[in-house]
């Protein structure tokens, strides 16, 4: 299966193709010749909005598969294939009977029209440098995985096209627990951190997937990136891991760049995805900083990749207890934490955002819905998002004031204007009377405005849709 914007691509050329059969047969003969231009509607982004959900949760739980199709997302993040259980011993006899309850997931995903990504991690300890199924696969072994790579894309290829090697590569396992299912890349001796000898897997990786699928696309593990400096000299230099993958020469074999970013409630209202501490506000905050910092490694090497935000949440850290009540702060912070993400990678050019997860209650708090399935508000924020914004031919930052900060979906003949408080403080913006067309609330709820010689609107810490004429 093609990804959507490469299908879209080929039934645009097939319909230039066909437009001048359709010119009338005397038109060459006729005194004044005629020229016939093909009219070609303008395309709008691909949604960019999507979730990650619990191993089993949406092929074992019709309840968070339903509450999977109301949301409206287009990404699902499929959260592990374990290469050491389809192939337990070095023999390739594999076994699929292992991927059952994947399967039974992905169908789910296929029934609904959500775009699978699927990650493949756990690898057998006869493959791995460590007794560990968290540790990187030893040189010898590459050419192993990529024939159950291969294997494995030749098996699904006709549903998914999006395949992740590896979830946090960037951490060694010395600092995760025994066969943990993320980090296993990372070497605090190396001064790449690993990424060398994991961009020397994904170029032996990538012909075989290829091989099995032209179409697919190559999804470098979601990058923990926790801090664009480490300065403590016991935990080497995690940030340089993808400057190692480039240094070995992988820049061809991937496609897709992501990371992930968890900044935690300090159980106060600030705006978490700037927050100070973690070094990522100097260069724009978690979403946006990642991003720019990525692309700065990119561009020493002469590459420009897609950028996905694949991993992300608001997390309770340390856990207070009033993260349990389903009235807490916390779960409103939650809900305003996503339109303010997904605003800024959107006019950054992230091609993914994914919360995670869907089924709750989620690591930390996190998730969309509560322990008995059902939205927290964050989901319905999300679901108002995804509805509201839907797909949109450009976004970018636009102005009201200096007090607040905006960004305009750009959505063919009108607009809408996200818009938010910088502080708590409530702000009044103003819209002319003649371009207002409807203002809503975080969740959806209709605002009226007072009427005069404007539209005059509230805005508080929490963001407010406005529909209008650009």
């Amino acid at each position: 299966m093609w990804p959507i914007q490469h299908r879209v691509a080929l039934m645009l050329l097939l319909t230039l193709a066909v437009i001048p059969l359709l010119a009338p047969p005397d038109a060459h003969s006729q005194g004044a010749q005629k020229t016939y231009l093909p009219m070609v509607a303008r395309m709008s982004e691909p949604s960019i909005y999507g979730f990650e959900a619990g191993g089993g949760s949406m092929g074992g739980n019709v309840r968070v598969g339903e509450q999977a199709r109301q949301l409206g997302a287009r990404w699902s993040r499929m959260n592990i294939i374990s290469w050491r259980e389809v192939q337990p011993n070095p023999d390739r006899n594999y076994n699929w009977g292992a991927l059952a309850t994947f399967e039974r997931d992905l169908a789910v995903n296929v029934a609904l029209k959500l775009e699978p990504v699927v990650i493949i991690d756990d690898s057998p300890a006869w493959a791995t440098i460590k007794p560990s199924s968290c540790a990187a696969i030893k040189d010898e072994y590459h050419a192993e995985f990529a024939a159950f790579m291969q294997a494995l894309v030749n098996r699904y290829k006709d549903r998914v096209s999006y395949w992740e090697l590896g979830n946090e590569p960037d951490v060694d396992p010395s600092l995760v627990a025994t066969d943990n299912v993320f980090g296993c890349w990372g070497d605090i001796s190396d001064p790449y951190y690993g990424g060398e000898r994991y961009g020397r897997m994904l170029r032996a990786v990538a012909p075989a997937i290829r091989r099995a699928d032209p179409g697919a696309r190559i999804v470098i593990g979601g990058l923990l990136l926790a801090t664009p400096n480490t300065t403590d000299p016991g935990m080497g230099h995690p940030e340089a891991f993808l400057d190692g993958i480039l240094r070995a020469g992988a820049g061809g074999s991937f496609d897709i760049l992501a990371y992930h970013a968890y900044p935690s409630y300090p159980n106060q209202q600030i705006d978490y995805d700037l927050e100070a501490g973690n070094g990522w506000r100097d260069y724009g905050g978690w979403t946006v900083g990642k991003a720019r910092y990525l692309r700065g490694v990119m561009q020493r090497y002469g590459l420009n990749k897609p950028l996905w935000l694949d991993e992300t949440g608001l997390l309770c850290t340390p856990p207070y207890a009033e993260c349990t009540s389903p009235t807490s702060a916390f779960f409103q912070a939650q809900a305003d934490h996503i339109v303010r993400i997904a605003s800024r990678a959107a006019a950054a050019g992230v091609q993914q955002v994914s919360w995670y997860t869907l089924d709750g209650p989620g690591w930390r708090s996190s998730a969309l819905l509560d322990e008995n399935q059902q939205p927290r508000p964050v989901y319905t924020t999300y679901q108002h998002l995804i509805r509201r914004l839907g797909q949109y031919f450009g976004v970018a930052a636009t102005t009201y004031s200096a007090e607040t900060e905006a960004y305009r979906y750009n959505k063919g003949s009108t607009v809408v204007d996200v818009v938010w408080s910088r502080s708590s403080a409530v702000r009044t913006i103003e819209v002319p009377i003649g371009r207002f067309l409807a203002a809503y609330s975080r969740d959806g709820l209709p605002l009226t405005p007072r009427l005069g010689a404007t539209a005059q609107i509230d805005v508080g810490f929490s963001p407010v849709f406005i529909e209008r004429v650009p």
